[in-house]
């Protein structure tokens, strides 16, 4: 294969492998994906009856957003959790959890465990199509086994997709490479070109129901996808026009959907900081036993692009090998590459955001650029982030270019990526993963907790504890959260990416709103007491905590506090 548009009939290289040879050289790097993920502490997520390891700041997000929507009757939209952030709700989407993994999940609710979650299966999944998608990337250039089981490997272990475990559906990186991979492709007539958009198009469905960010990633490359096949002259230009619009149309629907739209305000503070650096590309920041740490400013850990020792090497390789083989370099026919490269480098410009930074310091300022673009900016705050399609092109480039000009001399590309998957995974800081922090999670262990249900519809924490709006105590919501799960009750508190504005004042209230409500049990500070107690509510202890009901209950529970009774 070559990398021109309109490739003649292709001979025939010497020892190229089989169809066979080629599937398992994808599986194994499928499993070098894996295998990286299980080093980087994945075997102890994996199980999905594992839940404890997940009771922490955005993982507890995620997953009460999933446990609350199992519980929750299905509505529009889709994800819909109005049983969490009671009475204004939630979803599963401003939550930042996978609203298609949970909407798939959720009609097999009741034969699945209480204690079930999706995320730590999602990020192994990421991690087995990262390799995949490498690897077919590969075989866009080589039809040697070897390399395409080396060089999918070595895409499965960028560490900008480890430093993203703290954001589960952030690590679907394998869209941009199956992407990329769309571009790189042989398309020889049409009807290839059509399953081309076809795949974009299917890629671009599941960026809609994972986050938005991809989307604001996928649509770009998305539409270069279509300047390419038209380019080639393998569509026309009003098909390929007609199928981009249709996909773009998806999207939002899609949204919409799913509720991201759900009227609570997309934008937020922080675009300018949220950024990379200009050094991004080289900067470990802790994640490299080989290279030195640089100055970064202190919110730009969401721009890490960091490539990796190996992957720094095999870039060097690269451009090697375009000075040492100039023949081949200019058989190579480059314009396949550059509708993506044009929008990945307006992405990576976009990722420096307006406060542009060397080292962490300001070299310029392009507010006045962006400030017609405030709607959007503060949508997508973490410009930083739009590194990411520069990084994977980058290291994409330098496998597919090492690969493609030593096609003639297959050990010298065979040895150039070992040396670099070596150093890569040497280079690779485990330690620094977010899976090897450990968690304590202290279930409420009362068997009085369990009179509430049937008497009770709703479990309180007064006042209510939402992240970044107000006091938040996590060991307090997240035990109380899922106690209110369990009995399948709502609750009022917790963490989300997008939390109700009417929620603030109810942080600062010293009663309830609408007064005290006969079906709601609440959990009161101690210092919010005398006031539910001067209301006439029946208190009492209950496993250390303070529990108020209404007073003229007389249900089991209600009684049960009369053992510990405040006053």
């Amino acid at each position: 294969m070559s990398l021109n548009p309109n490739p003649p009939v292709p001979t025939p290289l010497p020892h190229a492998s089989t169809p066979r040879a080629l599937i398992v050289a994808r599986a194994l790097a499928v499993l070098g994906g894996l295998g990286w993920f299980l080093w980087l502490g994945g075997g102890a997520v994996l199980p999905p009856t594992r839940i404890d390891w997940m009771m922490r700041e955005d993982w507890a997000a995620h997953i009460f957003g999933w446990l609350f929507f199992r519980n929750a009757d299905w509505q529009l939209p889709l994800g819909a959790a109005p049983n969490h952030f009671f009475p204004y709700g939630t979803s599963v989407a401003l939550t930042d959890g996978n609203p298609w993994a949970a909407v798939l999940l959720k009609p097999f609710s009741a034969l699945l465990p209480a204690d079930f979650q999706y995320t730590g299966p999602w990020l192994g999944l990421c991690y087995a199509l990262m390799g995949y998608f490498g690897a077919r990337l590969v075989e866009t250039v080589s039809p040697r086994a070897v390399p395409v089981a080396l060089g999918g490997t070595l895409l499965a272990l960028s560490p900008v997709m480890a430093a993203r475990f703290s954001h589960p559906t952030l690590c679907a990186h394998w869209l941009l490479v199956a992407l990329l991979w769309l571009h790189l492709r042989d398309t020889p007539d049409a009807r290839t070109a059509t399953r081309s958009l076809g795949l974009a198009a299917l890629f671009n469905a599941i960026a809609a129901g994972t986050h938005p960010y991809w989307v604001a990633m996928l649509v770009p490359l998305t539409l270069a996808l279509g300047v390419r096949l038209v380019w080639s002259r393998k569509l026309g230009l009003g098909r390929v026009a007609g199928a981009c619009v249709g996909i773009i149309g998806l999207d939002v629907l899609l949204f919409a959907a799913f509720g991201y739209f759900g009227g609570q305000g997309l934008g937020a503070e922080g675009f300018g900081e949220f950024s990379s650096d200009l050094a991004t590309l080289v900067n470990p920041l802790g994640w490299s036993r080989l290279l030195p740490d640089l100055p970064a400013g202190p919110r730009q850990g969401e721009g890490f692009g960091y490539l990796g020792a190996g992957a720094l090497l095999l870039c060097v390789l690269a451009v090697m090998s375009v000075l040492l083989r100039p023949r081949e370099a200019r058989t190579v026919d480059w314009r396949r590459v550059l509708p993506a490269a044009f929008v990945v480098l307006l992405m990576g410009v976009y990722a420096l955001s307006s406060r542009v930074t060397w080292l962490g310091q300001p070299v310029a300022d392009l507010g006045a650029l962006y400030a017609p673009l405030a709607k959007a900016t503060n949508a997508f705050r973490a410009s930083g982030r739009f590194v990411w399609p520069l990084h994977y092109l980058l290291v994409v480039g330098a496998v597919l270019t090492v690969v493609r000009l030593w096609r003639a001399v297959p050990a010298v590309a065979m040895a150039a990526l070992t040396v670099a998957l070596a150093v890569q995974a040497y280079d690779g800081r485990e330690d620094k993963s977010a899976l090897f922090k450990p968690v304590h999670f202290q279930r409420l262990q009362s068997p009085e907790w369990a009179a509430l249900q049937g008497p009770y519809q709703h479990l309180a924490l007064f006042p209510p504890h939402a992240q970044w709006v107000c006091r938040y105590d996590e060991p307090l919501v997240n035990a109380l959260a899922y106690q209110a799960y369990r009995l399948k009750l709502t609750f009022n508190s917790g963490y989300a990416s997008r939390t109700p504005q009417a929620l603030e004042a109810d942080c600062h209230a010293r009663l309830p709103r609408d007064g005290l409500d006969a079906a709601t049990a609440y959990v009161v500070l101690p210092e919010h007491l005398r006031p539910f107690l001067d209301a006439g509510a029946r208190c009492g202890v209950v496993e250390g905590l303070p529990v108020c009901v209404v007073a003229g209950n007389t249900d089991a529970f209600a009684q049960g506090l009369l053992r510990q009774p405040l006053r």
